[in-house]
């Protein structure tokens, strides 16, 4: 890399470097489906941000305070468990599962405690909320440029997601979207027949939209990533005497900006 760095600081360019390298165009274009959308640039809060943190009575919202953003460049995606939250995990990828029938298991699960805060991984809009028999309380977040849609699952019972949350939210990278907790493996909604609590979490790439659901969807081994995306964690406080917890740090991101814009765009034509 350092010296791919100097070579571009002088005369050459990607282009030049590149040109003999047959399957570098395949390989840029699987490479950034999965990490296009964890650089760039974004603000975070300098203070901690108190505006959305309810107030125990949960009548009114807690005392308010001007929260000052700084604008930074880099790394913005986050770990999907909350700062603090103690977790254990393996290269489970790809391991039998035989629950409904014979299948690979196509995420990555991450031990820990029941109520820890899920994360969102990245700034994007729920696609898929509710129920599912092999998930149980799950959650499917979407990228805004398509091409990565974030499965959490075996959210906990009873209170499986953050307050609000509904199909088409958008959430922010670092958001609390959810809690870890053992549902699922049951037609039946709320069981709990998972026997370790973990969080289930999975990424599918998507180059066509025919690809999304059908035998030709492409999950990714997310070990590595998560150990990657560990320097990087949310740090959350809890809502007074309930179960909730929320960011501490609040961030702006552009390309929520961007997406927002699109859609009102389209509808006022």
């Amino acid at each position: 890399m350092c010296d791919l760095v100097e070579k571009l600081k002088g005369k050459e360019t990607i282009k030049t470097l590149t040109k003999d390298m047959k399957y570098y165009k395949y390989y840029y274009e699987v490479y950034s489906a999965v990490l296009g959308g964890y650089v760039g640039e974004y603000e975070i809060a300098k203070n901690k941000s108190t505006d959305n943190i309810i107030s125990t009575n949960r009548k009114k919202k807690g005392k308010k305070q001007n929260t000052i953003f700084e604008k930074r460049y880099g790394l913005k995606a986050f770990l999907p468990i909350a700062k603090g939250f103690g977790y254990c995990e393996y290269d489970d990828f790809g391991a039998s599962r035989s629950y409904g029938y014979n299948r690979p298991h196509l995420g990555h699960d991450m031990m820990g405690l029941i109520g820890t805060p899920i994360i969102a991984v990245e700034s994007g809009y729920v696609e898929a909320i509710g129920w599912n028999q092999y998930g149980g309380w799950r959650l499917g977040i979407r990228s805004f440029d398509k091409k990565r849609y974030y499965y959490y699952a075996h959210l906990r019972q009873n209170a499986p997601y953050a307050e609000g949350l509904k199909e088409g939210s958008i959430v922010t990278a670092g958001d609390v979207i959810g809690y870890m907790g053992h549902t699922g493996y049951s037609a039946k909604e709320n069981v709990n027949n998972i026997d370790c609590t973990h969080l289930h979490f999975g990424i599918q790439l998507i180059f066509d939209e025919s690809q999304k659901e059908g035998n030709n969807e492409i999950w990714i081994d997310c070990y590595a990533l998560t150990r990657f995306l560990s320097r990087n964690s949310s740090e959350t406080v809890k809502v007074g005497d309930s179960k909730e917890w929320v960011r501490v740090y609040e961030m702006k991101d552009p390309i929520i900006e961007k997406y927002v814009d699109k859609i009102r765009n389209r509808k006022i034509q």
